[in-house]
């Protein structure tokens, strides 16, 4: 399943219902950072290509507010919003996720930038400085760990998860270590979360092992397939990678997402569809399509529950 042949599948089909569980919308970090479309001409142009909703998710803020305002303007498709917990948005604050899920936030994503790890790895933290005058230069001081010293998860990251669950809200990973991560995916057990959203373990973020994917996997984590790391000019994985890992771990078990953030990215419904005619012309079968980007993200969003 590694050389690609030609492939059959109608990619608008293959995005019927499809959510898009991690995009960023306009603005994220500044106007200067640029997006292809707005919020509700990337909404609208998702709807023609039959897609089912967009997680609008932000290093900076809550996207609830955002998300409230374009519930009126795009009829047929729904916009989610959700709190990354980032220092400037509160960090581990049970007050600020409990405000984040009361307006109506559906996702919990764990530190970016703010992240200990992110910043021991030059993560997205090291690129931060380029669009924020005063963020350049950060390091690990005022960084959010997830665990203490003894290798506990820290007692306000438990709140958080707490509040998380009273909520139901679905819980990503964000650029915190594939270590924290496991710790997380096993905390949130105690607060009726079955599993957790592990994000884009190939980035230099995160960085996770193949063995540290497979172990996320067996504690019930859904894998990020990141459309974002194919793209010219990151390419920082084939797409052989992403079928390695369907294959490792099941489709049920994986999700395709978009991390559009770039002004060169396309539009997330575009995205999508030129990854999965990829993936279909790997060897994927068209029926996995589907699992990918309507069934998991539901899933983890409990819509069907």
């Amino acid at each position: 399943m590694t050389e690609p042949t030609t492939g059959t599948a109608n990619a608008d089909s293959l995005l019927a219902g499809a959510i898009d569980i991690h995009h960023h919308g306009y603005p994220e970090i500044s106007f200067d950072q640029r997006m292809p479309l707005d919020d509700a001409a990337e909404l609208r142009h998702a709807h023609a290509a039959g897609m089912a909703g967009i997680v609008f998710k932000s290093h900076m803020w809550p996207t609830c507010a955002k998300v409230h305002l374009l519930a009126g303007l795009v009829p047929g498709i729904t916009a989610f919003s959700s709190l990354t917990m980032n220092p400037i948005a509160g960090g581990f604050s049970p007050i600020a996720v409990e405000a984040a899920a009361r307006q109506g936030a559906k996702f919990l994503f764990f530190p970016t930038w703010g992240a200990v790890h992110d910043r021991h790895r030059g993560g997205f933290s090291s690129h931060l400085g380029h669009m924020l005058d005063r963020a350049a230069g950060l390091d690990a001081s005022g960084a959010l760990a997830v665990l203490d010293e003894a290798g506990r998860v820290r007692p306000e990251v438990r709140e958080c998860l707490a509040v998380a669950g009273e909520f139901r809200m679905a819980i990503g990973t964000g650029h915190i270590s594939p270590a924290e991560s496991i710790a997380v995916a096993e905390a949130a057990k105690d607060y009726g979360i079955d599993e957790i959203f592990f994000q884009h373990p190939d980035s230099n973020s995160v960085a996770a092992s193949r063995d540290e994917i497979l172990e996320m996997a067996g504690r019930g984590a859904v894998i990020e397939l990141c459309a974002l790391g194919l793209l010219p000019p990151l390419q920082r994985i084939k797409p052989a990678w992403m079928v390695e890992v369907i294959e490792a771990v099941g489709a049920d078990q994986c999700v395709l997402t978009t991390d559009t953030f770039f002004e060169w990215a396309p539009p997330a419904a575009e995205t999508l569809r030129m990854t999965a005619r990829i993936l279909v012309s790997m060897g994927v079968p068209e029926d996995t399509i589907p699992v990918l980007v309507r069934d998991v993200p539901r899933r983890l969003l409990h819509l069907d529950t």
